[in-house]
């Protein structure tokens, strides 16, 4: 189910905030996310999806900022939407949300092209900080922070 949410609210002003699309297959965080985003004054929700082609679907239709995605999702994975995203060498930032710890996929997701990756059991003020890196440009990882993409530094904040 992918779903436009400018339509139910067209007097947002896009134009000055940046536009996030959710990809996640649990119902409740991804109706909590979405209301989440609702409420931060410089992000707005313009869809969301819960597999790999209804994903592809609202990233051609809806022309996010910024892809907030689960690694498990219903028949296929988000490494299966980050491969399609970089076969089309698409310069859509990613930030993988994951239940695992940073140890074991934090490194395969930013290889896989991922621009961040954030546990789901970080608090809440994690997040808003690892948007805001990614979306200027910087890679991010849960719990090590913001770093330069491709920085010598990353294979040890990873390690």
């Amino acid at each position: 189910m992918v779903l436009n949410l400018e339509i139910m609210n067209p007097a947002s002003p896009s134009s000055k905030k940046r536009r996030v699309l959710v990809v996640e297959n649990h119902q409740f965080f991804r109706e909590n996310l979405v209301n989440w985003i609702g409420r931060q004054e410089q992000l707005e929700c313009c869809g969301e999806a819960e597999t790999v082609p209804e994903a592809q679907s609202a990233v051609d239709t809806q022309q996010p900022d910024l892809l907030l995605l689960d690694l498990s999702l219903s028949k296929s994975t988000g490494f299966d939407l980050l491969r399609w995203l970089m076969g089309r060498q698409s310069k859509l930032p990613v930030i993988v949300l994951s239940q695992y710890e940073e140890a074991q996929y934090a490194a395969p997701v930013l290889e896989a092209g991922a621009r961040g990756y954030v546990s789901k059991g970080v608090a809440t003020e994690e997040l808003l900080p690892a948007i805001n890196a990614v979306l200027d440009g910087h890679c991010y990882v849960s719990g090590r922070g913001a770093f330069p993409p491709g920085a010598e530094e990353t294979v040890e904040i990873l390690e």
